[in-house]
């Protein structure tokens, strides 16, 4: 009769672990991580940080529900940037040019494509290269500054609605606008 009631038994159910978002391990461990560990000192820094640290994750509203702008020490407001192409001319072996052109991923424009056109476009070599800032850009064989502009502005702009205000020159190591006024660098 003992055998029988063993059988009708459910088994336990399986316990639910959570895991501390921080370290990894179980909540219950974290005191005993390695002290010089990384994941130690986070856990060990968002601690002591407490309510002090999940009061500046907050974002703050106004009272029409918009999104206030994120303010960096000093009192500076950090701007959301849009979308803009940048054309600059680079000279390299004292006589031959180079377009840079940068920024047309922003607006949704294969670069490989958009390399193929500019080398068709201008009889030249067009190559997708990585800048110092590691974005992807498009760099032309030629001094075709003012023809990239034109053509960027009458291929994409019904498609990808890049407009003249979108398309900026450096020159001098000044930043302008292409079809207007100038902008500081």
């Amino acid at each position: 009769m003992a055998a029988a009631v063993a059988t009708q038994q459910t088994p336990p159910a399986p316990q639910v672990v959570e895991y501390d978002p921080v370290t990894g391990v179980p909540a219950e461990f974290n005191e005993f991580l390695p002290k010089d560990c990384d994941e130690y000192k986070k856990w060990k820094a968002s601690q002591e940080s407490g309510v002090e640290g999940q009061v500046a994750d907050l974002k703050v509203s106004e009272a029409r529900g918009q999104q206030i702008e994120k303010k960096l020490p000093g009192g500076k407001v950090k701007k959301k940037s849009k979308p803009e192409v940048v054309l600059e001319r680079n000279t390299r072996n004292k006589k031959k040019c180079v377009t840079t052109i940068s920024g047309l991923d922003t607006f949704g424009i294969k670069l490989a494509d958009a390399s193929k056109l500019f080398g068709k476009k201008f009889a030249s070599g067009a190559a997708i290269t990585k800048s110092p800032t590691e974005k992807d850009q498009i760099d032309v064989q030629g001094d075709f500054l003012d023809k990239a502009a034109d053509f960027i502005l009458k291929t994409y702009s019904k498609d990808k609605g890049i407009q003249k205000s979108d398309i900026y020159i450096i020159d001098n190591k000044k930043k302008m606008l292409a079809y207007g006024e100038e902008e500081e660098a």
